[in-house]
Order: C-alpha cells, then structure tokens, then sequence
C-alpha cells in the first residue's frame, strides 16, 4: 500500500515507507566530456602556438647574450 498521493504528499508522517527508503537517490559526478576531433587540433594548435611564443621570446635573448660575450 502506498501511503502518497498522485502529487508526493504523503499522510503517514515519518513512518512513510516512502519517506524512509533512499533508493535510488544518488549523486553521481558529472560525466566527462567526449573526446571529438576539433577538441584534439584545438589543444594541438595551442600548444604549438605556446611553444611558438616561447621560442620568439627565449632564442633572441640566448642569442644575444651569445654574440655580447663572445
């Protein structure tokens, strides 16, 4: 016997079977994301677009240190 209505009121108080079993109530994580092929070349070109910064910042420097000791 169901002790709640069509709308989740239930009328037996805290002794509701209803009230008092915990099936099927849990919090799961959220999913990870699929892996897609744009996602993939995105992360490709930012790497390779940091490692492109980098070296336009550190060969300069490395190469003149080089030529103003020598």
């Amino acid at each position: 016997m169901n002790c709640c209505n069509d709308y989740g009121d239930c009328n037996q108080g805290r002794d509701c079977p209803v009230r008092v079993a915990k099936v099927g109530k849990r919090m799961h994580g959220p999913e990870p994301l699929k892996s897609s092929v744009w996602r993939y070349w995105v992360r490709r070109a930012a790497y390779w677009l940091l490692m492109a910064v980098l070296g336009l910042t550190v060969w300069p420097v490395l190469i003149y240190l080089v030529l103003r000791l020598s």
